[in-house]
């Protein structure tokens, strides 16, 4: 079984029609690379027919889903897998309520697990961003009467995002992150976490980013004119 790639949930179900399923393909990421012990840390053993591993030093048996984000699922692997597929997939974000609706499952139960999702899909910051980067800033909530522009005293939240584009032009990966104001101190934060000083940077003619040239590629451009934003927009849109 190949590792699956799409964004068809028929397909998904398809591929991983129940719960068997869905731990032999867990077994095969898991150990992909070879079987380590996690009692104590002999690799030989041997897989068995429940898809789960055998140490042959400490007899330990590990399961597929021991030690990921699926430990203990009690409301069934695939309906586990399953939310994980329409929270990764989705541009929407999906309730608990909702989505405790479509799988059987109760609300509190569907926010604990969704909640271990979210954590899981946080950036690690170890692999920051290294090609075309769009950076942009924006006002979550839209136009605000008498708020032109970047007015500081808007009441609405104040945001940064970052789009990280591959050699198609298609996007690779994107950070959004709250921010106070849109002083270059504020739009640093964005920048150290998230994108090499490798990358090439595109942003509008902000003059907080002027302080961030010192250490970052950054190219400025009018954020109103041609394609070099369209991606970058269309992503703000869906917020």
């Amino acid at each position: 079984m190949e590792i699956f790639k799409g964004q068809n949930l028929l397909n998904l179900v398809k591929e991983l029609p129940d719960d068997e399923s869905c731990k032999a393909y867990l077994s095969k990421i898991k150990w992909s690379n070879g079987f380590t012990c996690v009692k104590c840390g002999h690799q030989k053993g041997c897989l068995k027919t429940n898809h789960s591993y055998y140490c042959y030093n400490c007899e330990h048996v590990e399961s597929s889903t021991a030690n990921t984000l699926f430990h203990k699922v009690k409301f069934g692997l695939q309906k586990a897998f399953m939310i994980v597929f329409e929270m990764t997939t989705s541009t929407k974000s999906i309730s608990s309520i909702q989505m405790g609706k479509r799988y059987g499952i109760s609300q509190p139960t569907a926010w604990g697990f969704m909640h271990k999702v979210r954590i899981a899909m946080q950036s690690s910051e170890q692999y920051p961003m290294t090609e075309t980067v769009h950076v942009d800033e924006f006002v979550v909530g839209g136009y605000e009467q008498g708020k032109p522009g970047r007015s500081y005293d808007s009441k609405k939240t104040k945001a940064v995002i970052a789009v990280e584009l591959n050699t198609q032009s298609k996007v690779k990966r994107a950070y959004v992150k709250c921010i106070d104001d849109y002083s270059a101190k504020s739009l640093t934060t964005i920048f150290e976490q998230h994108i090499s000083q490798d990358a090439n940077v595109v942003t509008d003619k902000w003059r907080g980013y002027n302080p961030l040239k010192k250490k970052y590629n950054i190219t400025q451009k009018e954020s109103d004119k041609g394609a070099n934003f369209k991606e970058l927009h269309v992503i703000i849109h869906q917020l």
